[in-house]
């Protein structure tokens, strides 16, 4: 076998590995990736918020308009009817 002969034989042995090398290392997982389902549950929002209406702010006639911090104190202080009133004015918007 000559020296040439020899060289083209370790050619064409390191392409069929690196052949196999990509199907075994890229071809696969990506086929495995994309033939799996998606898991309901990482597609549902983590945060869900109750379907009940939050009651009524009102401030009585006979007082003065509350000022800015005193509204973000109340909205922290109460922060799940906040996020109610928020996301029904979201859902008005629509």
């Amino acid at each position: 076998m000559s020296q040439a002969a020899l060289i083209l034989l370790v050619k064409v042995l390191f392409a069929g590995l690196a052949v196999v090398a990509v199907a075994v290392f890229l071809v696969r997982p990506v086929l495995r990736m994309l033939r799996t389902r998606p898991d309901p549950a990482l597609l549902s929002p983590t945060f869900e918020l109750p379907e009940e209406e939050p009651e009524e702010l009102e401030i009585p006639a006979d007082q003065a308009k509350p000022d800015r911090h005193a509204i973000l104190e109340h909205a922290r202080g109460d922060a799940r009817q906040t996020a109610l009133l928020v996301s029904r004015w979201l859902r008005e918007r629509k």
